[in-house]
């Protein structure tokens, strides 16, 4: 419990920070936090699991990601290394399915991806491509979680489809907060949710 504790208050120091401007501090906060999650996951067990290893890895490419975008450098790496942790998150729930897939699940993630898609068009359009590519990452990443869910019927496989949930809704969070109108305390909002998402995808395969 105290470990998780740490991690959301690390989370709250860093968005501090940046609010108040503080890079550095913000920086290393943020990097602590995905840190902590990383010495949380393998604390649980004498014997890293695929699904463990890839997890680990995904944290600390997104704490490597977070980092050049909060300092605003390499925007290309900063992308890429996004999709690079979103593709080893899915990596970890795809490696434990097994048996048939229902097909309304990923029917009904595109469906909402595309309205969301139309709604945020305007505000987007020198981006769409870019757009487009993380949303059909973050589809695949929310239909591997939700399908293991589906199957399992577990707390860490529940906890594995709402962060990849919530982690599609802090990309919704920023991209209407970057392009379309500031959100009140859209920061907080934003980080704050991106976190837990890390959280919530890292508890999957602690639970």
């Amino acid at each position: 419990m105290w470990s998780w504790l740490s991690v959301a208050l690390s989370g709250f120091i860093s968005i501090s920070a940046l609010e108040s401007n503080n890079i550095k501090q913000a920086v290393m906060f943020k990097t602590f936090s995905m840190l902590l999650l990383v010495v949380i996951l393998l604390s649980q067990t004498n014997q890293l699991s695929s699904p463990m290893l890839w997890i680990s890895l995904g944290l600390c490419v997104s704490a490597f990601a977070d980092s050049l975008h909060v300092l605003q450098r390499y925007p290309r790496v900063c992308f890429t290394s996004f999709l690079l942790a979103q593709l080893m998150y899915s990596k970890a729930f795809w490696l434990q399915l097994s048996g048939a897939m229902v097909w309304w699940l990923p029917a009904l993630l595109i469906a909402a991806s595309i309205v969301a898609f139309f709604l945020l068009l305007p505000q987007i359009d020198t981006l769409i491509f870019p757009v487009a590519i993380m949303g059909l990452m973050l589809i695949q990443l929310a239909w591997a979680s939700g399908e293991l869910w589906l199957q399992t019927h577990t707390m860490g496989a529940l906890c594995g489809f709402v962060g990849s949930l919530v982690l599609i809704l802090s990309a919704l969070l920023l991209a209407i907060h970057d392009y379309r109108r500031p959100l009140p305390f859209g920061r907080y909002l934003i980080s704050g949710s991106y976190l837990l998402a890390q959280a919530l995808i890292t508890a999957s395969v602690v639970l």
